[in-house]
């Protein structure tokens, strides 16, 4: 059993002072995680050519989020690696060729479909399996921003979280065949953690100058739940049906499915999508924290499961958020093997 926790890591101060303090502390992953990319540079590219096209990122990224950039230079001076070498671990528009590594797999629910009518959202983070060793967990207050824990391989980029202002965000990778030069998808995450209302998180998701989109999946305390399903040049907000919803990796929506770069590949994304939406359905109106780790531990499909064995990605952590309470479950590895732990937040302060 994965019953070890993610190692945690607590920063407070101005941008540029909590990047410093992540960048310390996780000087080891971020070691790791600049070796790893050099060796999976793309076919007909050279390192030299990455970080080159990473500046164009870049300048678009200091252009609408000066403050999240200054955050991340933090970050290289305290790890003491190039800044240059370091954002391009933030541009994955730029590492991404066939086939995809990544996987993930989100379910929602609110109101009658939970057993006491909060909101929960549940995730699975799908990656290669050597991502797991490279885990942290971030806990960060900067600037005047809400406090928030973010699930982080390698300290730079954040896959899932939520913030002490009752805003969730969790998410899964889109292939779109309309990515672009722009403001990575990664720092758009950043910018929802960062946000004091739904609205923020949204006006962050559909910022106009992104490089490419993930499917976000937002929440707030009011138990409002958006699927916000993206590409890099159009976006539709699937607002929940029937106080439940799921999503994996493909496009659902009939105005989205142009942009599926690759529809063929799909079929893995596809179970796990109806599989997650018949376990909602089958647990209508008794969906709490614990049976969320169940739903998140199943095996339909079995090893390209829910709780994912393989094949090219495997599970390397879950959450499940309680976005009323401020609480939410943390559990490295699979699913079926994890002992979660246990995360809150005090409320934000305005």
């Amino acid at each position: 059993m994965s019953n070890h926790p993610i190692p945690i890591i607590e920063v407070r101060g101005t941008y540029r002072e909590v990047g410093r303090q992540i960048g310390e502390k996780c000087k080891p992953q971020i070691e790791m995680m600049m070796s790893q990319l050099r060796e999976s540079i793309p076919p007909n590219k050279t390192w030299d050519q990455l970080v080159k096209e990473g500046k164009i990122f870049q300048a678009h990224s200091r252009a609408i989020y000066p403050q999240y950039v200054d955050e991340l230079e933090g970050i290289a001076e305290g790890a003491d690696v190039p800044f240059d070498e370091m954002f391009i671990s933030m541009c994955e528009e730029l590492w991404e060729t066939p086939p995809f590594g990544k996987g993930c797999t989100d379910m929602a629910a609110r109101g009658r479909a939970t057993l006491d009518g909060t909101t929960l959202i549940a995730h699975t983070n799908d990656l290669s399996a050597k991502n797991e060793e490279d885990l942290v967990i971030l806990k960060i207050q900067a600037g005047d921003e809400p406090e928030f824990i973010g699930v982080s391989s390698g300290g730079v980029g954040i896959s899932a979280g939520y913030n002490a202002a009752k805003i969730s965000l969790t998410g899964n990778q889109l292939n779109s065949n309309d990515v672009r030069h722009g403001v990575p998808r990664l720092l758009v995450v950043r910018a929802i953690l960062g946000a004091k209302n739904l609205s923020e998180a949204m006006d962050a998701c559909l910022l106009k100058e992104r490089a490419s989109s993930y499917n976000n999946v937002i929440a707030d305390g009011t138990g409002e739940v958006y699927s916000m399903e993206g590409s890099a040049t159009d976006i539709e907000a699937i607002y929940i049906e029937k106080d439940y919803m799921a999503h994996a990796n493909h496009y659902t929506h009939p105005a989205m499915r142009r942009f599926e770069l690759s529809p063929s590949d799909n079929a893995n994304s596809i179970i796990r999508y109806n599989r997650a939406n018949y376990l909602l359905k089958e647990s209508y109106g008794k969906l709490t924290p614990d049976l969320f780790k169940q739903l998140l531990a199943d095996h339909g499909g079995y090893p390209t499961s829910i709780c994912k064995h393989g094949f090219n990605s495997v599970t390397v952590f879950s959450i499940i958020v309680q976005v009323e309470t401020l609480t939410a479950w943390i559990g490295r590895g699979f699913p079926c093997e994890t002992v979660y732990t246990e995360y809150k937040l005090e409320p934000y302060q305005k």
